[in-house]
């Protein structure tokens, strides 16, 4: 089950409480009678993203044709246990794939389609304490030591994502019913758990602001999903931009100093995939890239380089195993394995080369307990795994590459350094070598591994439009 929701998520100071310019407009803000409070800020607020760079936007634009169960409507619908349900994260997804995909092209049938998965969460609504709830109408079982949450519940990552297609379908057409689904629907982010009521927020001991993706009860037995989370961030994110509420900025703060205390430790499984929650906390190869992606956005938003280099971290302990091209392999000797699931090596053959060589690999893969490999397609070593070792054996190219918006900075300790410029196929052209007497510092728009080494895209001073390998004396700003 949690499989099928993974591919529905991928197809797709301090601050005041005082009134926004929703009142100012003549529009009642809707508050709690307790908002949830209480909780820890470290200080981050929104930055605006263009429209271009906001979350969800870069995503592929939706098809003509939904291949995915829908009704006469349009609405995407979803299949569960022989039954068809309304879901609001797929729906919300979905409307904001199509609503971007309109303004993409102007055709109307993508904003139609959009309205409609709006309209239909809109109709089957739960009023509770001023917000608006959208159910989910089948029974969860989530993993073995979580209990089974029962029909009807509600999400945090459904209202976050409802949030966001809402607020966008109030700036694009204008219309003041999608603005006050917004504001009914961020309303359900500032409420506190209520026992019999819906809830969504909750505040842990340690004063933690969470977004439950799954709310039962706070506390033991609250799961803290990290991708959850995010997503209903991503939706704080969107209302804050449409409307500059500060309870919104106050709430994006909460949110992200949970994430910014949590992730390093919780989330984080060193030289592995991160966790999926605190709850369930295996690890699952399919959402480390969701997290990785969902903490480089988090630095756009708050452009708060500690998120960034979350990102990069998780990139270490598990890189995107989808990386192919040649791999070179110095004269010498070089020793191929194959492993079981567990890190064991099953099988291993060594191999001895007269002069420098290459072959083909389909995978740059982390194994438990171990380091990084490539997948050998062909060659003597065909079949095998051979350790990434720089110098001896590095795939050529860029990959597992990272760009950051805006861009980060690097620093240089006093010493020597060189970087190089690349050719198309990734043959050194030109290196530049520079002493710095003293401390300094320079921007970088990218991070890769460049033939086999971590290394920055250098965007201006002395080694401006070069690639600068990792070394002792070089610091990103955390």
């Amino acid at each position: 089950m949690r499989k099928t929701l993974l591919a529905l998520a991928l197809t797709m100071g301090a601050v005041a409480s005082t009134a926004g310019p929703a009142e100012a407009a003549g529009v009642p803000a809707v508050r709690g009678a307790a908002d949830v409070s209480g909780y820890a800020r470290d200080g981050f607020r929104p930055q605006f993203i263009p429209d271009a760079g906001l979350p969800y936007n870069d995503s592929a634009l939706a098809p003509r044709v939904d291949p995915n169960p829908h009704d006469e409507h349009g609405v995407r619908l979803f299949q569960y246990n022989g039954q068809t349900y309304d879901h609001p994260v797929a729906q919300a997804q979905w409307g904001l794939s199509n609503l971007r995909t309109y303004l993409a092209n102007r055709d109307r049938l993508f904003l139609d389609r959009a309205v409609a998965q709006a309209q239909r969460n809109i109709d089957r609504r739960v009023e509770s304490r001023a917000a608006w709830w959208y159910p989910y109408e089948f029974d969860f079982p989530r993993c073995a030591q979580m209990p089974v949450i029962h029909a009807p519940w509600f999400s945090a990552m459904a209202q976050g994502q409802l949030l966001s297609l809402f607020t966008r379908l109030a700036a694009v057409t204008g219309e003041q019913k999608w603005r006050q689904a917004a504001d009914r629907t961020f309303a359900s982010l500032l409420l506190p758990p209520e026992t019999g009521l819906p809830w969504a927020s909750w505040v842990d001991d340690a004063g933690h602001l969470w977004f439950e993706e799954y709310p039962l009860t706070p506390g033991v037995t609250g799961e803290r999903v990290l991708n959850g989370h995010i997503f209903a961030l991503y939706g704080v994110y969107d209302y804050w931009r449409h409307t500059s509420d500060q309870r919104a900025a106050a709430l994006f703060d909460g949110a992200a100093t949970t994430l910014r205390r949590h992730v390093p430790t919780t989330f984080r499984a060193p030289q592995w995939a991160s966790r999926y929650s605190i709850g369930c906390p295996s690890s699952y190869a399919g959402y480390h890239p969701v997290h990785i992606g969902q903490l480089l956005k988090t630095y756009e938003m708050t452009r708060a380089p500690v998120f960034a280099a979350m990102a990069d971290l998780f990139r270490e302990d598990y890189p995107a195993p989808a990386v192919s091209g040649a791999v070179i392999f110095s004269g010498g000797a070089h020793v191929g394995y194959r492993f079981s699931s567990a890190g064991a090596v099953l099988e291993q053959k060594s191999l001895t080369l007269s002069r420098q060589s290459q072959a083909n690999a389909d995978q740059r893969v982390r194994i438990l307990g171990r380091g990084i490999y490539y997948r050998i397609t062909n060659g003597a070593l065909a079949g095998f795994l051979i350790p990434e070792t720089p110098g001896e054996r590095y795939l050529l190219g860029a990959v597992v590459r990272h760009t950051y918006t805006p861009q980060r900075t690097l620093s240089f300790g006093p010493g020597t350094y060189t970087a190089h410029m690349y050719g198309p196929g990734w043959q050194v052209t030109e290196s530049k070598t520079f002493t710095f007497p003293r401390s300094s510092a320079a921007p970088f728009g990218a991070t890769a591994w460049v033939n086999g080494t971590m290394s920055y895209q250098i965007t201006a001073g002395v080694y401006a439009g070069y690639w600068l390998p990792a070394a002792d004396g070089l610091t990103p700003a955390t």
